[in-house]
């Protein structure tokens, strides 16, 4: 395959201020916000760019540094792009090219192409990118819409740098698992018989672990740590208190209240990791959204944009201040050790394009 060419397709305002420097991409025509991963330390995003005024774009990745500095690049033929990490931490992407009759997923390199022999697609894996496992690549998909239908895992085996296989697994029942990957382990946690099931297992879905935990109310937002040598942390919003209980090694459970917004989330996101037992959670709800902090069950920062143009911390009672009231979060991803990126945009009305992407690096040194 030939490399990615470079293109200029964005203008690029980069200002500094005490919460970090923060980064404005402009698009000609209009721009549709995807996700973000890490790269070497920097951010790279995902977006649709239009190239004209007639709804025609291209896929392009945007390489930005920590001080702001882009680089973007035009993905020859894809679109539904889900960014990835190889076990060697070497950006992937899973797209797919545009054929007349049938869709087919490709798995490829983002950069370094000179040595891959385009393989045949496989049918679209609709899950979320979870982390690595060994040798593997792991991918979580559960159908909220069954009752019956076990969680799959697609499991990409790499072998000497380079994707060797996709392998598909059926997870045994209990269905509707949450799924936290760290030090390589894949655990699982559902609700079975009122209580909980935390599972470890293999890349192949083989059961290596497992414990009953018993623990009320059913439903929690976010996991934050699992294991069964150390403590786990899971994230709860009860009627606006956020809180994180701690379950140790033999099953005992803790509670530790972090911040009373007064108002619930309607969604989380898989908390991102940006240093030992420290994540960046973002959430949205009936009166905003925003993002926090934690590191094991310490709240370090809560920015939310409650009542305000921009987001305040409500830790320190700071106030960033932003240009535009509705401000949507399209993802959070690590860049440096405790330092990560917020990638925005502005809510438009229907029919006029969104121009901008924002992104804030931000550093978290002094706090943790």
């Amino acid at each position: 395959m030939e490399n990615l060419k470079k293109i200029n397709c964005f203008s690029n305002v980069t200002e500094d201020s005490e919460f970090g420097k923060i980064t404005t991409l402009t698009a000609e025509y209009g721009i549709s916000a995807k996700k973000s991963i890490n790269y070497k330390e920097k951010s790279l995003l995902a977006n649709y760019v239009d190239s004209d005024d007639e709804g025609q774009y291209s896929l392009i990745y945007s390489v930005i540094d920590i001080d702001g500095r882009d680089k973007n690049y035009k993905e020859d033929d894809g679109i539904l792009p889900t960014l990835f990490h190889s076990p060697a931490l070497e950006n992937y992407v899973s797209i797919i090219p545009y054929h007349p009759d049938k869709e087919l997923e490709i798995s490829i390199p983002i950069f370094n192409r000179e040595e891959i022999v385009l393989k045949k697609g496989n049918r679209p894996f609709v899950g979320d990118f979870i982390g690595i496992s060994n040798e593997y690549s792991v991918f979580h998909f559960a159908d909220s819409w069954s009752d019956t239908k076990p969680d799959k895992l697609l499991s990409m085996e790499f072998k000497e740098g380079l994707l060797k296989k996709k392998h598909n697994v059926k997870i045994s029942l209990p269905r509707n698992n949450n799924i936290f990957i760290n030090d390589n382990e894949i655990h699982l946690l559902a609700y079975e018989d009122n209580s909980w099931l935390h599972r470890l297992i293999d890349a192949k879905g083989n059961e290596l672990q497992k414990r009953t935990i018993k623990l009320a109310p059913q439903y929690f937002k976010e996991i934050l740590n699992l294991s069964f040598e150390n403590d786990s942390y899971l994230l709860y919003n009860e009627k606006g208190v956020v809180t994180i209980k701690t379950i140790s090694k033999s099953g005992a459970i803790t509670s530790q209240e972090l911040i009373d917004i007064k108002n619930s989330f309607y969604n989380t996101w898989s908390p991102v990791k940006i240093a030992d037992d420290t994540y960046v959670t973002v959430f949205n709800g009936e009166f905003g959204n925003g993002w926090f902090t934690t590191k094991k069950d310490k709240l370090l920062e809560f920015f939310y944009s409650k009542d305000i143009n921009g987001f305040k911390e409500l830790v320190s009672n700071k106030i960033l201040q932003m240009p535009n009231d509705r401000l949507i979060i399209s993802s959070v991803n690590k860049t440096t050790e405790n330092n990560y990126a917020v990638i925005l945009y502005p809510s438009t009305e229907r029919g006029i394009n969104n121009k901008e992407v924002i992104i804030i690096n931000r550093a978290l040194k002094s706090l943790s």
